[in-house]
């Protein structure tokens, strides 16, 4: 029977010298904050960021508070506190919204602390395609049993398609009434229920409702939210898919040698790496289509395939050449998405982050990421606890 190690996030909170080993920085030391901080500020942001983040808050409900922030960081000398979450029906767990609110105010207590501008934003994590984690939400019925509301069940055509190209269907209306009927009357349900209403509608992007609602509840606090899932981004990130693709057996040694560090110390890694497997994804046929982790195919295949072979896709056990996939990051980048651990990697190489707003579980795996922030150059950020 395997042992199963402590939890990592614990331990790390507690400020114990095991888990300090992993995550060096101390998010409770006033020294580092301010470093970090300033730190941050000093990188600046690619202008294309900024034209992406103009563009997408356009779309959100008006906030001066967020054009703010947004000027603010597009000037520079500005800090970035972030969080992040799947993109779930009606915000999904309340988690979302508690994520949200500590961003802002770690953010809050950075720029006091430092003097140093910085702004909360909210990362959509859109290029996942775990549909069945996000299209369900539960809420208290009528007679106080948790009561579940959940879109229509995926069809085998949109399985493993990043939730960035999902539409609301048709149910959403009966999910709406089902709702009001089991909230009482009172002025905040119906509030919550005209809030639901206009963001939450038919043929709507599932991401394009989330970040409707989370900035209208959030236009004060002038919370910035950036969905990836779009061209210019994908371009940007394209030199960080080949790097984890060309040292991809780097890494992965990387990773096994941290793994057995944390398991020397007690602690389970959070996310079980794969062998012969990049951090990388790669969307079939286009960007809209399904996506498969590149794996190194074994040797039968590749001599099947030809010299040509470089990858297989996980799952479906299609070959895809390396002049494919090199082919697609230079012509259409969308065709490749980020893991888990690759996801913070690119976040601190898009934006000036000082600080990471995560859970337990988000914590966890954050002590797994001290190789990759080594392969590819990069200071990570101080990681909290989701509090608010």
């Amino acid at each position: 029977m395997r042992k199963v190690g402590r939890p990592f996030s614990s331990s790390y909170l507690a400020g114990e010298a095991a888990a300090r080993a992993f995550i060096p920085l101390d998010f409770r030391s006033s020294a580092e904050r301010i470093a970090r901080t300033r730190a941050a500020a000093a990188r600046g942001i690619d202008p294309s960021v900024v034209a992406v983040l103009r563009a997408q808050q356009a779309e959100l409900p008006p906030s001066p508070a967020r054009d703010a922030n947004l000027e603010a960081l597009a000037a520079g000398h500005t800090a970035v506190v972030a969080t992040g979450q799947q993109v779930g029906l009606f915000l999904g767990p309340l988690y979302s919204f508690y994520k949200a609110a500590s961003a802002i105010a770690v953010a809050r207590a950075l720029e006091a602390e430092s003097g140093v501008r910085t702004v909360p934003l909210f990362w959509l994590q859109t290029e996942d395609h775990d549909f069945a984690e996000i299209a369900s939400c539960h809420v208290a019925g009528a007679d106080g049993a948790p009561l579940e509301l959940a879109l229509a069940d995926e069809t085998t055509g949109e399985a493993r398609i990043s939730v960035a190209h999902r539409r609301l269907g048709a149910e959403v209306e009966g999910l709406l009434e089902t709702l009001a009927e089991t909230l009482r009357p009172s002025p905040a349900a119906s509030e919550t229920l005209a809030l639901l209403r206009a963001h939450y509608r038919p043929g709507r992007p599932l991401a394009a409702a989330f970040a409707g609602l989370l900035g209208a509840l959030f236009a004060e606090e002038g919370l910035l939210i950036l969905d990836p899932r779009v061209a210019p981004i994908a371009a940007l990130v394209a030199p960080v898919h080949r790097q984890a693709i060309d040292g991809a057996q780097t890494i992965e040694r990387r990773l096994d040698e941290r793994r057995a560090a944390l398991a020397a110390a007690g602690f389970d890694e959070q996310i079980p790496t794969r062998p012969g497997c990049a951090l990388t994804f790669f969307h079939r046929a286009a960007a809209t289509g399904p996506r498969f982790r590149l794996a190194r195919p074994l040797p039968d295949a590749l001599a099947d395939a030809g010299s040509d072979a470089g990858w297989v896709l996980s799952g479906c056990d299609e070959i895809v050449s390396s002049a494919a996939v090199t082919e697609a990051l230079a012509h259409d980048p969308l065709r490749l998405s980020t893991s888990a651990l690759l996801r913070p990697i690119v976040e601190d190489t898009l934006l000036p982050v000082a600080a990471y707003v995560g859970g337990p579980a988000e914590v966890s795996y954050f002590a797994q990421l001290g190789p990759l922030y080594d392969h590819f150059r990069l200071a990570p950020p101080l990681d909290r606890k989701s509090v608010v």
